[in-house]
Order: C-alpha cells, then structure tokens, then sequence
C-alpha cells in the first residue's frame, strides 16, 4: 500500500465540507441586541464561514483534479 497525501487531504477537506453542511450558522437567527462591542457580528461570521466553505470546496475540487490527472498521465 502506498502513501497518497494527497487523496489523504482531498478527504479531510470533504469531511471540513461536510462539518460546515451539519453545523449551519444562520445569521438571520441571531439576535442582534444581544451583539456586545468588541465581539465578532453574526453577518461577518456567516461570512467567513462562507468564505472558508469556498476555500474547502475549491481544495477539494483541485486536489481531486490533479490526482485524476497525475493518474491519466502514468496510464
């Protein structure tokens, strides 16, 4: 069996994909009167939480894409 790093990370940036699908931020829930200064607001988390899905999606996307190439190479 040999090592594959790179199908090793494609796999945790699918399950980071799929912790971010189970663990939904609404920001529409929050209650804004609650919102303390100094404390990250509900709209910026939802959107690093965005941000951060786009970053896993696209990681995923590209490490699936260069293994799939690296292979059609060696065939």
């Amino acid at each position: 069996m040999r090592n594959n790093s790179l199908a090793m990370l494609a796999t945790i940036t699918g399950v980071g994909i799929l912790a971010w699908a189970i663990g939904f931020f609404d920001p529409t829930t929050c209650t804004p009167d609650v919102q303390q200064d100094g404390w990250t607001s509900c709209e910026a988390i939802a959107q690093e939480r965005t941000i951060a899905l786009w970053i896993l999606i696209l990681g995923t996307l590209g490490i699936v894409i260069f293994l799939w190439l690296r292979g059609r190479k060696k065939n």
